[in-house]
């Protein structure tokens, strides 16, 4: 433990003494943002991350915009506990802001990253429906791209020499009017160090407790799950259904590369049926499947609680693969 405080300790004078060659300039420049911006008909939404470049003990913050015209009737996206591979330590909701005829909701949400790299934000799916005066009574989808956070640790980068350090840095002469940068030096040498160990106990107790990240076959299960639970099929089966095959579609997504949200289902399994992605029976079910969903979806046929729950079933079975 000792040891390892003065490493910290150590680290912290190089980093200090790092930042204080940087030049104005750098330092005036804002965090970078990712964002992804799309519209819909009378529907926007739009997602930024800030900073888009963190440190594994820094907490960005994911900000969900929503702006629609308020005869529009929309449906917020359902969140877990974690937006892949970020954990939500907190949600802010503020209040909705009307602006002529359209309505703007913000949802802002507090991320800790569970691991270094290039972490993924997954795209976010809103669905909306028009009133049948404005337009055609159906329910659509507006979906943004997604997004990529990079996430290094403060340990990362080369480790500096203090034999060159001591070279570039000036004498300091003892008269007395001019010690004083060397004490602010110092003190602020000692605040970084306890930073620093702050983080790295802090990093050590999150290590401790936080769980593997998720498989995409894991994360679905859990997304199936949770819809089921919540009996949405009762209170609005064609929303269940868009839910349900979205599941389905972005596991397809993550696990093969196929842009299943952004495709018809026909042009989805033509590309399946192209690339031999999978095998004939399982292209089979999922054409079964796609196809009885789309029924629901866009032809108002109003299934069975039988067929209800087996196409539960059926998806459970595809990503289960």
């Amino acid at each position: 433990m000792l040891e390892k405080l003065r490493l910290a300790i150590l680290l912290a004078a190089v980093l200090f003494i790092t930042a204080c060659g940087r030049t104005s300039d750098e330092s005036s420049e804002g965090p970078a943002v990712a964002r992804s911006h799309a519209q819909r008909g009378p529907v926007s939404v739009t997602v930024e991350v800030t900073p888009a470049k963190v440190l594994l003990s820094d907490e960005p913050t994911l900000t969900l915009t929503i702006d629609h015209r308020q005869d529009v009737t929309v449906e917020e996206p359902v969140f877990t506990d974690a937006i892949g591979d970020f954990r939500i330590s907190e949600v802010r909701r503020p209040e909705p802001q009307i602006r002529d005829d359209r309505r703007i909701v913000r949802r802002k949400f507090t991320l800790e990253p569970t691991r270094t790299g290039v972490l993924p934000i997954w795209p976010v799916s809103v669905s909306f429906t028009e009133p049948n005066g404005e337009g055609d009574g159906k329910q659509h989808t507006v979906e943004t791209e997604r997004l990529a956070v990079e996430v290094g640790s403060v340990i990362d980068g080369p480790v500096h020499s203090l034999d060159a350090l001591r070279k570039k840095s000036p004498a300091v002469e003892p008269s007395g009017p001019r010690r004083w940068p060397l004490w602010a030096s110092a003190a602020a040498g000692v605040l970084i160090a306890a930073g620093v160990l702050a983080w790295w106990l802090r990093r050590r107790r999150t290590a401790a407790i936080a769980p593997a990240p998720l498989t995409p076959g894991q994360r679905a299960m859990l997304e199936l799950k949770k819809l089921w639970d919540s009996k949405l099929a009762e209170r609005d089966v064609k929303l269940y259904y868009v839910e349900l095959t979205g599941i389905v579609r972005r596991y397809i997504e993550t696990t093969t590369g196929i842009r299943a949200p952004e495709q018809t289902t026909e042009e989805f399994l033509h590309e399946i049926s192209r690339c031999d992605t999978f095998a004939a029976e399982e292209s089979r079910r999922l054409k079964n499947f796609l196809e009885a969903a789309d029924l629901v979806k866009f032809a108002a046929h109003r299934p069975l609680s039988e067929a209800v729950e087996e196409s539960y079933k059926r998806a459970e079975a595809f990503v289960s693969i």
